[in-house]
C-alpha cells in the first residue's frame, strides 16, 4: 500500500489520545462546591465517589469517542479507500477507453491512410492507363490517318489514270464522233445539195407555171412603156389559190399596176401547185415577189 494510506490513522489516533489527556487534565484541576459544607472524611469519600464516577463515565465516554472516532477514521479511510478505488477504477477506465479511443482512431487514421493510398494507388493507375490509351490511340490515330492518306493517294492516283484514260477515250470518242458527223454532215450537205438542186429545178418547172399562168392573164394597159416593172407580193395557200396579192413596188403608172393585179386574180389558183412538196412549197411558194415588165408580152 501507499503511504497515504498509513499517515490518515496515525493522525487521527494521535489527536485521539491528545483528546483524551486534555479531559483528564481539566477534571483534575476542578474545585469543590463551595456552598455545602461536607465533612472531610465524607467529602473525600464522596469526591473520591464522585471522581471515580465522572472517570468512569469520562472513560466510558473517551472510550465512546475513540471508539466513534475509530469508526469514523475506519469509515473515513473506507470512503477514501472507495473513493480512491472509484478514482482508480475511473481512471483505469479512462485510459482504457482513450486507449481504445487511440487504438480505434490508429485503425481508423490506418484505414483512412490504406483508403488514400488505394485511392492514390488506383488513380495513378488510371493515368497511366490513361496514358497508355492515349499512346495506343495515337498510335491507332496515326496507323489510320496514314492508311487513309495512302489510300487518298492511291485512289487520287488511280482517279487520275482513270480521268486521263477517259480524257484519252472522250478526245477518240469525240474525234470518232466528229469524223462520223463531219461524214453525216457531208452526206446530209450533199443530199441536202441534191434535194435542193432537185427542188430547185422542180421549183423553176413551177415557176415557169405560175409565170405562164399570170401571162396568159395579163392585159396590158396602152400606156404601158417598155422599162416600166411593178412588183407584185402573192400569198399562196397549198391548195395553190392565192390567198393575198399586193403591190409592194408600183411601176408609176396605175393602171398598169393594176393591170398585174388583176391578171393574178384572173388566174385565181394554181392547180399544179397542189403536187408540190409542203417542204418545197413553203421554201419557194408560199410567198412569191412577181415582177411585171410590159417587153416580157410578145405582141
Amino acid at each position: 500500500m501507499r503511504l497515504g494510506s498509513y499517515l490518515l490513522p496515525t493522525v487521527l489516533a494521535v489527536i485521539l489520545h491528545a483528546v483524551v489527556v486534555v479531559l483528564l487534565a481539566q477534571s483534575w484541576f476542578e474545585h469543590d462546591d463551595p456552598v455545602r459544607k461536607i465533612p472531610r472524611h465524607v467529602q473525600a469519600s464522596i469526591v473520591d465517589m464522585k471522581t471515580h464516577k465522572a472517570q468512569q463515565k469520562k472513560a466510558s465516554e473517551d472510550k465512546a469517542k475513540q471508539k466513534s472516532d475509530i469508526q469514523r477514521a475506519a469509515d473515513a479511510e473506507k470512503k477514501r479507500k472507495a473513493e480512491q478505488k472509484k478514482k482508480q477504477l475511473a481512471k483505469e477506465k479512462a485510459d482504457k477507453k482513450k486507449a481504445e479511443d487511440k487504438k480505434r482512431q490508429q485503425e481508423i487514421d490506418k484505414k483512412k491512410a490504406a483508403e488514400i493510398k488505394k485511392k492514390a494507388d488506383a488513380k495513378k493507375k488510371a493515368e497511366q492507363k490513361r496514358i497508355e490509351d492515349a499512346k495506343l490511340k495515337k498510335a491507332a490515330e496515326k496507323k489510320r490517318k496514314d492508311e487513309a492518306a495512302k489510300k487518298a493517294k492511291a485512289a487520287e492516283a488511280k482517279r487520275k489514270a482513270d480521268a486521263k484514260k477517259a480524257e484519252v477515250a472522250r478526245k477518240e470518242a469525240e474525234a470518232a464522233a466528229a469524223e462520223k458527223s463531219a461524214l453525216i454532215r457531208a452526206m446530209e450537205e450533199e443530199e441536202a445539195a441534191l434535194l435542193a438542186e432537185e427542188q430547185r429545178a422542180s421549183a423553176m418547172s413551177y415557176e415557169a407555171y405560175i409565170v405562164d399562168q399570170v401571162t396568159r392573164n395579163w392585159r396590158r394597159s396602152p400606156s404601158a412603156r417598155n422599162g416600166m416593172v411593178v412588183e407584185v407580193t402573192v400569198h399562196l395557200l397549198p391548195s395553190g389559190r392565192v390567198n393575198d396579192r399586193y403591190v409592194t413596188k408600183p411601176s408609176g403608172d396605175s393602171r398598169f399596176d393594176e393591170d398585174a393585179l388583176r391578171a393574178i386574180d384572173r388566174v385565181s389558183v394554181f392547180e399544179k401547185l397542189q403536187d408540190l412538196d409542203p417542204v418545197v412549197f413553203d421554201r419557194y411558194f408560199r410567198k412569191r415577189v412577181l415582177r411585171f415588165r410590159p417587153e416580157d408580152l410578145r405582141d
